[in-house]
């Protein structure tokens, strides 16, 4: 929940104790009938529009908590691959699994820059990656490479089982195309 929501929600809750309170008053009693019968009457003769808006704010607000209730979005820290060990649950996000990936890919001989992806599906977990390359290594023996360098570290390190590392060569560095920069050296 974002801090605009908490401030409606806080307004709203304040709102509706007030509400609350002058009910359970009239119900009891602690406020006279009369005052009560006055104060309706007003807002059917000469209050009626400030009180229709406010109605309707408060019916949007309504709305708004309703319909976010029902769609939550998955928290950021749940996005991750999940593993049932010997002493409970291993939550390993996406991150680090892109993190260990881009660690692989860089030491691969020719790959100058690259994106990561990261999926789970029922086939398994895949891995996503949008390279850009030197030109002078020759694409299948250094893609095969980045595919298996990456599959194996992961799988290594993190200890879950890739079904696939997908590669997709999104341009070639040259001379002339200085969009791409230059591989680190580490």
């Amino acid at each position: 929940m974002n801090l605009f929501d908490r401030f409606i929600l806080t307004i709203y809750s304040f709102a509706l104790m007030l509400l609350s309170l002058i009910v359970i008053g009239m119900a009891a009693n602690w406020i006279p009938y009369e005052t009560a019968q006055y104060v309706l009457e007003g807002m059917y003769i000469q209050y009626g529009i400030p009180y229709i808006i406010v109605s309707l704010v408060f019916f949007l607000i309504s709305l708004r908590f309703f319909f976010g209730s029902i769609t939550m979005k998955k928290p950021r820290s749940d996005a991750g691959i999940r593993q049932r060990g010997e002493h409970g649950e291993v939550i390993i996000s996406l991150d680090t699994i892109r993190a260990i990936a881009e660690r692989a890919a860089r030491k691969i001989r020719g790959v100058r820059g690259f994106k990561t992806t990261i999926r789970s599906t029922e086939q398994g977990n895949m891995i996503l990656l949008r390279v850009s390359v030197d030109g002078e290594e020759p694409l299948p023996e250094m893609t095969e490479k980045l595919q298996e360098a990456v599959k194996m570290q992961v799988e290594h390190i993190a200890g879950i089982e890739i079904a696939e590392v997908a590669v997709v060569i999104s341009e070639v560095a040259g001379a002339d195309n200085p969009s791409v920069r230059p591989r680190r050296v580490e």
